[in-house]
């Protein structure tokens, strides 16, 4: 179907389609930008649910309260950067590599919780490191004012 448009002039005929698309493009865009923004797992309140199933399931007895892992579980500390969401997921419901199946064990809220923690985890833990000691005081030389007269 073809529209026959007499009043526009003959220059701006051709390029009425470009125009019309490039206004609906900007205002798809304006629209999509105005729209609220998904909730990230790295917020942290996703946080916070997943590190208190982490901890109230015992994940730290294998794994290390602080995730950098012990002699029973490898360190956590940067697995979202190693694994992506499924894998994370599968390794917990299904085990594997020495550790054993939770897919029973978790709901599946609790598994959810702990993908999405675990998931955001992508620089390593700061290990504890003893403070320095302080330095030895060394007594004062006794000056020759200090008779003890």
């Amino acid at each position: 179907m073809r529209f026959d448009l007499p009043h526009l002039p003959q220059i701006i005929r051709p390029h009425l389609a470009t125009a019309i698309a490039a206004g609906g493009a900007i205002f798809l865009s304006l629209l999509l930008a105005a729209a609220p923004h998904t909730v990230h797992a790295s917020s942290k309140r996703v946080q916070a649910v997943g590190a208190a199933v982490f901890h109230d399931k015992g994940c730290q007895h294998c794994h290390g309260a602080d995730l950098t892992g012990t002699d029973r579980g490898p360190d956590l500390s940067t697995v979202g950067k190693k694994w992506h969401k499924g894998r994370i997921e599968k390794q917990i419901r299904e085990g594997g590599n020495g550790m054993p199946a939770f897919g029973d064990v978790l709901q599946p809220d609790e598994i959810k919780s702990l993908v999405d923690y675990l998931s955001a985890k992508r620089k390593p833990a700061h290990k504890g490191i003893a403070p320095k000691a302080p330095a030895p005081s060394v007594p004062a030389k006794p000056s020759d004012d200090d008779s003890g007269d």
